[in-house]
């Protein structure tokens, strides 16, 4: 299976959401721990639009992670005091734009490739 087949079983089609940006060079099994992650620390979100470098992927959503997983997604409290599974924690750079609330998530911020709205421009780091 390519890397692009790795990536292209985490989405579902479907319309487009906050977004993930992830360095070129993650691996797809890494993507997916980024956003079990992001899914666990933030229980607002149910989708994240999926982009590794300049390449779109496409829909992550919770039922397609926990289907790929064999469980559901962790939400915040589950296990307190303990780790989740995997090499580490990332984390994650929250963008977002003034005007609309258009946001971007990254785990790395190029910055030659800063984010930015399509419609309004330069996004601002949020907390």
């Amino acid at each position: 299976m390519t890397s692009d087949e790795d990536f292209a079983l985490l989405v579902t089609p479907g319309a487009s959401s906050t977004v993930l940006e992830l360095p070129e060079a993650t691996p797809g099994a890494v993507a997916a721990q980024v956003v079990e992650q992001l899914l666990a620390a933030d229980a607002s979100l149910t989708e994240v639009t999926l982009r590794v470098g300049d390449r779109p992927y496409g829909l992550v959503t919770r039922a397609r992670l926990a289907e790929l997983l064999g469980h559901a997604p962790r939400q915040v409290g589950d296990g307190d005091l303990g780790l989740l599974p995997g090499p580490g924690s990332f984390v994650l750079l929250r963008f977002g734009c003034a005007h609309c609330g258009r946001e971007e998530l990254r785990v790395h911020v190029d910055e030659e490739r800063l984010p930015g709205c399509p419609e309004h421009g330069r996004m601002e780091r949020r907390p």
